[in-house]
């Protein structure tokens, strides 16, 4: 498949006791296909998938592959150490008939030169590799050179660019191979420049993916003033939810104030939010004019 557009990267919702909340996870999917989401990605790193047993990770896909129904494209996360870890994982996914599956880098590797040949062995697993590039999760820093190294070894054609300043890395990646497509990632942070530099989309898990798409859209139809005004305009909840460490808690504290989470509980260090915080959340709503509901936004220029 020729991927591209606003793809919407799930989080793994829980209860308030810390077990999984698959009611929460089919409400969010059937919420999202509603907000416009052209994609899911599942067991990305907002979905925590370190912090899953095998058989909360098998309960959640079921709950995300039930509700969404062949509406929109999958891709599942599948990264490991090991190539027969991430053979494993693919398995697994292309039975809950994803698409694509999306691997980085092993953790830590200290010698990129590897990754060429650890892709090539990863594209031997049966579904179309989404390269991921996020040194902010997996602590290796990978040079447009290798990332190319590790297309032309997989036979990839989609990457996730998490490896800032994103834009301008994207603009020597398609100057290299213009049949690439590139997704922006990081939140959404930076997703207009992105777009303006070729960025076949954005994949993330900001809570509003109507108003990541609707800045796609403009870029798309010509219109970057419009596009500017809009990105502009919510930029401070883009940002904010971006944060490292509290991100995800919020993100999570916006989805359950939309209606589509029971609860914000994470696995994470910053399982819950702490007053402050919520009171500066209440704050940009307040600011923005967004009044948070499970039906789609409509953002405003």
């Amino acid at each position: 498949m020729n991927l591209r557009g606003t793809w919407y990267i799930l989080p793994t919702p829980f209860t308030d006791d810390g077990t999984l909340d698959t009611a929460s996870l089919t409400r969010l999917v059937e919420a999202a296909v509603a907000w416009g989401a052209d994609g899911f990605t599942a067991m990305g790193v907002m979905g925590e998938p370190g912090a899953l047993t095998a058989d909360e990770r098998a309960r959640a896909l079921t709950a995300i592959a039930d509700a969404a129904r062949g509406r929109v494209p999958l891709a599942i996360g599948c990264s490991a150490a090991s190539p027969g870890v991430v053979r494993a994982l693919v398995e697994q996914a292309r039975g809950f008939g994803a698409v694509a599956a999306m691997v980085a880098a092993p953790l830590l590797l200290r010698n990129v030169d590897q990754l060429p040949g650890f892709y090539a062995q990863v594209a031997a697993f049966g579904l179309p590799i989404i390269i991921q590039d996020e040194p902010a999760a997996t602590g290796v820093l990978v040079p447009v050179s290798t990332l190319l190294a590790c297309v032309e070894a997989s036979g990839a054609r989609t990457i996730k660019l998490e490896d800032p300043p994103t834009a301008p890395k994207i603009s020597r990646l398609l100057a290299a191979r213009p049949d690439l497509a590139v997704f922006g990632g990081l939140g959404g942070v930076a997703a207009l420049s992105e777009l303006r530099r070729g960025a076949c989309g954005t994949m993330t898990g900001f809570a509003y993916p109507e108003i990541l798409r609707a800045v796609r859209e403009a870029v798309e139809r010509g219109d970057l003033a419009a596009a500017g005004r809009l990105f502009d305009r919510y930029l401070p909840l883009i940002h904010f939810e971006s944060q490292p460490i509290v991100g995800l808690a919020i993100r999570k504290e916006v989805l359950r104030r939309r209606g589509a989470l029971a609860t914000s509980r994470t696995r994470s260090l910053a399982q819950t939010l702490d007053p402050a915080t919520m009171a500066e959340l209440d704050d940009i709503l307040a600011r923005l004019g967004i009044v948070p509901d499970i039906a789609p936004f409509q953002p405003a220029l």
